[in-house]
């Protein structure tokens, strides 16, 4: 039976979860066994930046359940295949109903999610939530929440798998990754006000450094002001500025073009800032060798010589 169970998961494109290490993952790909497949399949090509996050989500649950229901149950009790019906049927209304959790927590490429932060559950939570309870699911989330199905350990899930129908393969075929969604409107316009005001207290410690060059008179709290300040809105705006990866995890239509305009505005500001005030604090230094003259002074008489003189103007 073992055997069969193995050629079975190797003619259907599968390695068993428990035999193989899980595969890595990528930045690009919504599932690790089989990638953008599904979004190719219903849409005959690869994923722009132009494809939303649910869109590829939806795409590859719809072909994981397609592909699910062409492969026969064998070996299964009748009890079993039964069940694995019924979740095939709850996977068709969970991708339907295209309600799908995001990942928050890991902007440096996608992951699986099995509760977001805001209740949502990916598609084997929500089988999980549905057959075994909500508990069920919120046991598995805690401890692995962002992990895949290969590497899942808890009991909780095991269980679930041996009466489910399903074996742990399968339900790593079902588990989309997503993409971490872009800011909110909200969080861009915070992001955009904060810009602005920061913006106009640089400009104004720019102005009073531009004004106080060669004037060895002048203090030079504008200039180490404007340095800290020029220097933080730099690496706020670097900080912030999306990376071009992220682009492709477009989520509802929503881009970074805005936060990606706000960002370079914050960089341009900053490093105009931290140079006239560093500019600033080089012409202070000038100015001040200026008003200091080095010279050698000679001692005439029988016991003279010569000497070096210091000489500095107040």
């Amino acid at each position: 039976m073992k055997k069969l169970f193995a050629l079975l998961l190797a003619g259907f494109g599968l390695t068993s979860c428990n035999q193989q290490p899980s595969p890595p993952l990528a930045t690009d790909q919504v599932n690790v066994l089989v990638g953008n497949a599904g979004y190719v399949a219903a849409t005959g090509h690869a994923p722009t930046t132009a494809s939303t996050d649910d869109e590829r989500v939806q795409a590859h649950l719809a072909y994981a359940e397609r592909r699910l229901r062409q492969q026969p149950a064998v070996g299964l009790s009748p009890a079993l295949a039964q069940r694995r019906a019924r979740l095939l049927d709850l996977l068709h209304r969970y991708w339907v109903a295209g309600v799908f959790p995001r990942n928050y927590d890991h902007p440096e490429g996608r992951r699986p999610c099995f509760i977001d932060r805001d209740g949502r559950l990916c598609a084997v939570g929500y089988l999980v939530a549905e057959t075994a309870g909500r508990p069920a699911a919120e046991r598995i989330n805690q401890v692995h929440q962002y992990d895949l199905i290969a590497d899942m350990r808890t009991p909780v899930l095991a269980d679930w798998v041996k009466t489910s129908g399903l074996t742990r393969a399968e339900c790593a075929l079902i588990q989309p990754t997503y993409g971490t969604p872009p800011p909110t409107e909200a969080e861009v316009k915070t992001y955009a006000v904060g810009s602005a005001v920061w913006g106009g207290v640089n400009v104004m410690l720019s102005a009073a450094n531009a004004s106080q060059f060669n004037r060895p008179d002048a203090g030079k709290g504008a200039a180490y002001a404007g340095v800290l300040s020029g220097t933080g809105q730099l690496l706020t705006g670097a900080l912030r500025l999306p990376n071009d990866v992220r682009g492709i995890n477009w989520i509802g239509g929503t881009t970074y073009g805005t936060e990606r305009t706000i960002s370079y505005l914050n960089i341009g500001m900053g490093t105009a800032t931290l140079a006239l005030s560093a500019w600033n604090l080089i012409s202070h230094r000038n100015a001040a060798l200026r008003n200091t003259a080095v010279g050698v002074v000679n001692f005439p008489g029988p016991a003279g010589g010569s000497g070096l003189s210091l000489t500095r103007r107040f």
